[in-house]
């Protein structure tokens, strides 16, 4: 018990850091898309926290990182909601940073998807995964927008993967 209530300790202190290393744009409803994208967490997974991250569409492509960390001995559903942009923003996660060139393997994509706006990934094992957004050029030429993808957490222990 004990154990287990130091790694969900660990969890909310990693999530929070993941939540502080982004700035929040005006035109990003963080909080409304959290809420109606939150019943998409499914059971056994409880709702931990979300991680927002920004993106401005201007006439460069370019791609963002984000960083998170499944720790042994729980289980993670992530599930990835938009904030319904026109751009095709491609999603995918690797189990190195964009640093690395060589080795540097890819988990996930978001082709995998239900649409641009909805996906949803489980992490296969403990260890830290490298989420990385490609994000194109605007739709729109001449003309900046933005939009930012939120990403909830859902966690489960053991205890309710046995239930």
């Amino acid at each position: 018990m004990r154990k287990s209530k130091l790694i969900f300790t660990l969890l909310i202190m990693v999530s929070a850091l993941l939540c502080t290393n982004h700035n929040i744009f005006g035109q990003c409803k963080a909080k409304s898309i959290m809420k109606s994208c939150k019943p998409n967490v499914p059971k056994p997974y409880k709702y931990d926290a979300y991680v927002v991250t920004e993106f401005i569409f201007d006439d460069k492509e370019k791609k963002k990182e984000v960083v998170f960390t499944a720790f042994r001995g729980m289980k993670y559903r992530l599930i990835f909601c938009s904030s319904g942009f026109q751009e095709e923003v491609t999603m995918n996660i690797y189990d190195k940073s964009n640093r690395v060139k060589k080795g540097r393997n890819k988990i996930y994509d978001n082709s995998q998807g239900v649409d641009n706006n909805f996906w949803s990934f489980q992490p296969p094992k403990p260890g830290t995964y490298f989420i990385e957004y490609e994000v194109p050029k605007s739709t729109t030429p001449g003309k900046e927008k933005k939009g930012c993808v939120v990403l909830l957490i859902g966690y489960a222990g053991k205890e309710e993967l046995a239930e």
